[in-house]
């Protein structure tokens, strides 16, 4: 449309008149300069984590009562429930998780009702349901997992995002099942944080899952390739970066 082509050139006439362009994900930088802008003008500053915000902790005991969920392996996916998060994969999924698993989808969004329709047409007794909390009560639910799920639906858009919620949950030490490809993939890969699943491929998240449930061992490593994560990802680092490049101008 006539608007989007003029959206398109006023930001790439921003992006000329600008003395330094700062992008939070090496795809975003590669895009830019795809576009004619020198690369030597951008800088990528990624998103993170405020460590002394996010910590490990154990598990909040009131919410385990609450939620029954002693003696469970919690996977819980923490944030927007929009037609982009394929949340509708992981309720189709969790019909075949052992008896010990336990799904908790918080937050809300778009598809929040649609998928609490699909969880009672499943008959889904695994699966909890939460409403929104204050960012302030985040890290008492983050403390309630074992395994943090980051999923997005299989897409070509979504090899350049980098969804910062994998920060927060590797600073509680929370290893992550990822189902996004591209950047976000490359990132958990070279710390080891967690397991990647090809996104909406059922056999790939149950096989992965299956291996952060019952081998200890790579559980383990995870938990400590998430702290070696948050250490290079600590936003007080990344804001002096931020504050170097303003230097720069």
């Amino acid at each position: 449309s006539k608007m989007f082509s003029f959206l398109e050139w006023l930001e790439l006439r921003l992006y000329v008149s600008a003395k330094r362009v700062v992008v939070v994900t090496d795809a975003f930088k590669r895009k830019i300069a795809e576009r004619g802008i020198q690369s030597n003008k951008i800088d990528v500053v990624k998103n993170g984590v405020l460590l002394d915000k996010f910590y490990p902790m154990k598990k909040d005991q009131e919410l385990v009562e609450k939620y029954a969920l002693d003696g469970k392996f919690v996977v819980g996916y923490i944030g927007t429930h929009g037609l982009a998060h394929g949340l509708d994969f992981i309720l189709n999924s969790a019909a075949k998780f052992d008896d010990n698993i336990v799904v908790i989808l918080l937050g809300d969004g778009a598809e929040k009702n649609n998928l609490i329709k699909l969880k009672e047409k499943l008959g889904l007794n695994n699966v909890m349901m939460l409403p929104f909390v204050a960012k302030s009560e985040i890290k008492s639910y983050i403390s309630l997992l074992d395994v943090a799920l980051v999923n997005l639906k299989k897409s070509d858009t979504f090899k350049t995002v980098i969804p910062s919620k994998i920060f927060e949950n590797a600073a509680m030490g929370k290893p992550i099942l990822l189902g996004v490809e591209g950047e976000s993939k490359e990132i958990i890969e070279s710390y080891q944080a967690g397991l990647c699943f090809e996104p909406e491929n059922e056999a790939d998240f149950l096989e992965k899952l299956n291996v952060l449930v019952n081998n200890k061992e790579v559980f383990n490593s995870c938990v400590a390739g998430c702290f070696q994560m948050a250490q290079s990802f600590d936003r007080k680092i990344l804001a002096q970066d931020m504050l170097n490049i303003f230097k720069k101008i």
